[in-house]
């Protein structure tokens, strides 16, 4: 395999051979015997011994051969199978190099910090590497050119106090740390210190350019994955490796996507593109000290055209019209493409009056190029593809997104890669959608026992969600259920209205701390939902999946309604259309797939115990219910409200220590 633009001095080696390879030009076979024998002495090395997983043993037969046979697979692996282990070391073992591609950061620095070095350490030549977006790295041109006492942002405009006194600490961090990785930061960044302290792909000056191009962190980065054998990214990164016409990763043979379930939206998203006004202010002011006053009038045309961009999509939006642009928002599109066009001239024509004048003219040349082919692109769609509206950070933006992926990722990725896709959750539907549809889904059962150790509750006679009681029936149905629970809640909902609504009326009811989400940051609210075990945490989104609070902090889940998709959601719209069985198809899967996620958060160790509380009565009444409950663990089911409460408290008064005991009809 060649090398990805390494360096002279650290040319990538090949791993060396390790048990179980068998190498020859075109074939490597990997013996699963040799596999499971590794799994046993890292299993050993752990902390209490480990524990022998029947299910982690399937899936590394699974892993195995299907490296050895360069063949798809898809793998359902439940919560506590350990999936980690079990695609890495077959991966490993196959001396090829492996992208593993996550879609949440805690999975991501689970594999570098653990799992992946402690494969790594049992098996010779193998080397693991994290790589990430540009822009997760500190630019040391950025800062030099910014300078650390008159500081000001590209357009010249002052930057607020205390975002300089946050700049300054990242500037003394970036001195001591030998990654440039901004997550490793030991508190929260504002984003306006990280546009401060970054560029994007299209600002980067490259390498050969950049003054600062030989102690780049995101070069340096590079140069450790194209020399590893394992590289940690994430699924975002991998689809704007794909976009980009596959130069941003080294090259690899193999590529795991764990939480594979992402994949779909993630790939759809980030193969077509975005706009949004502020992006044309933004590119403007960063023209604007570079040209002058003489050319003031083309940026005063672009920041203009800003504003009849945002005015037009507003107006679409309240007519209605979520999908495609009308006639004036064309034309809009229209002349900021010749508008930008002309600037662009501008800029290249004129003299460098020195070099720094030079980096921040290529710096601002770089987004502002960017932007007139993502206008051009926005104006040609194409018959897969699916420009519609929507809201964010309190502006209507334009998206472009894949209406399916399947036929790009079969171009792309498929007849290039060996494809490994997990998760604890897969949809019935996905392989069809991502190109795979002959690939079957592999089941490998979780090892936790749900029937003894959790309970499945739906309310008895719970009003629909468009009654005008039903917001107050949840609110009085937790107070109980956390009441019952002692806090020790996760309540999961679908609408960020509807949660803050329901936590302003149950928390003054509760002896017990409530917290919020949108209050503090992620990562700072779950460590306090961790930390104080009488806690609850009323939450949207992406806590449905990704949170991890095993043992006696979480005895109860609630979640208000099955997470159907919203009914005029274009890109669900569009993909209906293209469906025979539309609700089969497209809504069901999805909403069982977040279902099951939400639901897993409930049981994370063999210790747990608990109860799921779902506020919906489709769940139990609906005739699609079974094949919700087919994507649920075998839990035990109850509509009885009393025998639930009953078992929250004996919970609450368990010593967590003790030996959990079974639920009792």
């Amino acid at each position: 395999m060649r090398s990805f633009d390494p360096d002279d001095e650290h040319p990538y080696v090949e791993p060396d051979e390790a048990p179980g390879i068998e190498l020859d030009a075109d074939l490597v076979t990997v013996d699963a015997d040799r596999a499971l024998s590794l799994l046993d002495q890292i299993a050993a090395s752990l902390p209490g011994g480990g524990e022998v997983r029947p299910g982690q043993r399937t899936m590394v037969r699974l892993v195995a051969e299907a490296v050895s046979r360069r063949r798809h697979l898809i793998v359902e692996a439940g919560t506590g199978v350990g999936k980690s282990l079990a695609y890495l070391i077959p991966a490993a073992m196959s001396g090829r190099r492996v992208v593993v591609a996550t879609a949440t950061k805690n999975l991501q620095d689970q594999l570098a910090s653990k799992d992946a070095p402690t494969v790594a350490s049992a098996l010779a030549g193998v080397r693991v590497a994290v790589l990430k977006g540009r822009s997760n790295y500190f630019c040391r041109n950025r800062a030099h050119d910014m300078g650390a006492t008159q500081l000001h942002f590209d357009d010249d405009t002052a930057v607020p106090a205390g975002v300089v006194n946050q700049i300054r600490r990242v500037l003394r961090w970036s001195n001591e740390t030998t990654t440039g990785d901004l997550d490793e930061l030991s508190f929260d960044l504002d984003p306006r210190t990280r546009r401060a302290v970054t560029v994007t792909p299209q600002e980067c000056l490259g390498r050969a350019q950049c003054p600062q191009g030989n102690a780049c962190f995101a070069e340096l980065a590079r140069d450790r994955a194209a020399a590893s054998s394992i590289v940690i990214t994430n699924s975002h990164f991998y689809a704007s490796h794909l976009a980009s016409g596959s130069m941003l990763l080294p090259d690899h043979d193999i590529v795991v996507f764990d939480e594979a379930h992402e994949v779909l939206d993630i790939f759809a998203e980030l193969l077509g593109t975005s706009l949004a006004p502020t992006r044309l202010r933004t590119v403007a002011g960063a023209l604007r000290p570079l040209l002058g006053a003489n050319n003031r009038a083309m940026t005063n045309e672009l920041v203009s055209l800003a504003d009849r961009l945002s005015a037009s999509l507003q107006r679409q939006v309240s007519d209605g019209q979520l999908t495609g642009v009308d006639e004036a928002t064309q034309n809009i599109l229209e002349r900021t493409g010749e508008v930008l066009t002309m600037v662009v001239g501008a800029v290249r024509t004129l003299s460098a009056l020195d070099a720094t004048f030079e980096f921040r003219r290529k710096r601002a040349l770089g987004p502002a190029v960017h932007l007139a082919n993502d206008i051009q692109r926005l104006r040609t769609v194409g018959p897969d593809e699916l420009l519609y509206l929507t809201s964010r950070d309190r502006e209507v933006r334009l998206e472009l997104a894949l209406i399916e992926v399947g036929a790009r990722l079969e171009s792309l990725l498929w007849n290039e890669v060996t494809g490994v896709l997990t998760s604890a959750t897969i949809p019935d539907s996905l392989a069809s959608w991502l190109g795979l549809p002959h690939v079957p889904v592999e089941r490998v059962p979780s090892p936790f026992d749900y029937a003894n150790h959790a309970l499945l509750y739906v309310p008895p006679a719970f009003p629909h969600r468009n009654h005008d009681d039903a917001e107050a029936r949840i609110a009085d149905e937790l107070v109980e259920l956390v009441q019952a629970a002692g806090g020790r809640t996760l309540a999961l909902f679908t609408n960020r209205s509807v949660m803050d609504r329901v936590a302003a009326a149950v928390s003054p009811r509760l002896t017990t701390p409530v917290l919020v989400q949108g209050t503090l940051s992620r990562q700072r609210i779950i460590e306090n939902f961790r930390d104080h075990a009488e806690a609850s945490l009323f939450a949207v989104t992406s806590f449905w999946q990704g949170i991890d609070v095993p043992g006696h902090s979480l005895s109860l889940v609630t979640i208000d309604r099955l997470p159907f998709a919203v009914p005029t959601d274009p890109l669900a719209v569009a993909r209906r259309q293209r469906s025979d069985r539309p609700f089969f198809d497209v809504d069901l899967p999805r909403a069982a797939m977040l279902l099951a996620q939400g639901v897993g958060r409930l049981i994370r160790s063999a210790e747990d115990r608990g109860v799921v509380a779902v506020l919906d009565t489709r769940l139990a009444e609906a005739p699609y219910r079974s094949q919700l409950f087919r994507r649920l663990p075998p839990m035990r089911r109850t509509r009885d409200r009393a025998s639930v409460l009953a078992f929250l408290r004996d919970l609450r008064g368990e010593d967590h220590a003790d030996q959990p005991r079974s639920i009792v009809d």
